[in-house]
């Protein structure tokens, strides 16, 4: 394992990010609705521009074949598509177990939280809609999830799921997993304490319910890695988790739907630990060298 490469890659990743970020809110321009989502989708093409850095200016190596960029398609792709929407369904199914949540499929409370010309405009097309106005929810989320929302994730995965990964398979699965999930989470830090990012009422706790969260999905996306041999995989899955999050807080009422409801609350991260578990049980034998042979170029 080459300490000195991954020492580089994190320096440079945190450095821009965190440099660039405190440039950008201190600028004042965080308060432009326009330029602040300008900025958080750029923001995903920082791991992508660090690996270019240590990779191609500083150890002159090859990019594609090692960080899996040249996998062919195979069944982990759509399944890697289908998986997140289902973990969101059963994020729901889990929030409506707390105290005070039901399941609220009218979307009514959901619509009844938004602005005020939001709100119209929502209850206005839902009203139209000549079918049930969560299909077009899904639709939307699944349509941009494996699209426009997977090419801006690809961004994020050819630095954790692909460089990363790739830098720690001496550790072995989970190590690399959690330690790849512990340095994504707090990478986030600065949409959540200044943008308000997934947790906008407590953005100080919203940081390390973020960390929790990438350290759950982390093993999820590096398992899908590992037996696609292809990152494309895991920004499909990426791509389709950023898009599909909000329908969990939207089929329910009640609750906190920032720290228990969504899947990056409480409801959340026990269906991913669920699917943590599942993973370990199912592969303890096999990962290991699944994961080394993924990585063999």
């Amino acid at each position: 394992m080459n300490k000195k490469k991954i020492f580089a890659y994190v320096l440079w990743l945190y450095g821009l990010s965190f440099g660039i970020a405190a440039l950008f809110f201190l600028s004042g321009l965080g308060n432009n609705m326009l330029f602040l989502s300008l900025f958080m989708t750029g923001y995903m093409f920082f791991p992508l521009i660090s690996v270019f850095i240590v990779k191609k200016w500083i150890y002159k190596e090859a990019v594609a074949r090692p960080l899996l960029l040249t996998g062919r398609p195979n069944w982990w792709w759509p399944i890697a598509m289908i998986v997140p929407m289902l973990l969101v369904g059963l994020t729901a199914l889990v929030a409506i177990l707390f105290p005070g949540v039901t399941l609220d499929l009218s979307l009514e409370s959901y619509i009844n939280m938004l602005d005020g010309d939001t709100a119209v405009a929502t209850n206005d097309l839902v009203e139209m809609l000549p079918f049930h106005p969560l299909w077009l929810f899904v639709g939307q989320a699944f349509i941009g999830g494996v699209t426009i929302n997977a090419i801006l994730a690809f961004g994020e995965e050819i630095g954790w799921r692909g460089f990363l990964l790739r830098e720690f398979r001496e550790l072995g699965f989970w190590k690399a997993s959690l330690l790849i999930g512990l340095l994504w989470g707090p990478w986030h830090a600065p949409l959540i304490l200044f943008a308000g990012h997934n947790y906008p009422s407590t953005p100080v706790f919203g940081v390390f319910m973020m960390t929790v969260l990438c350290m759950l999905l982390s093993p999820i996306l590096c398992f899908i890695t590992i037996k696609s041999r292809s990152i494309f995989p895991a920004a499909f899955f990426h791509g389709v988790i950023n898009g599909s999050g909000s329908i969990g807080i939207m089929i329910v009422a009640g609750g906190n739907p920032e720290l228990l409801n969504g899947l990056t609350g409480l409801a959340g991260f026990i269906v991913l630990l669920a699917v943590n578990v599942i993973i370990f049980i199912g592969t303890r034998k096999t990962i290991n060298h699944n994961y080394k042979a993924a990585f063999v170029q």
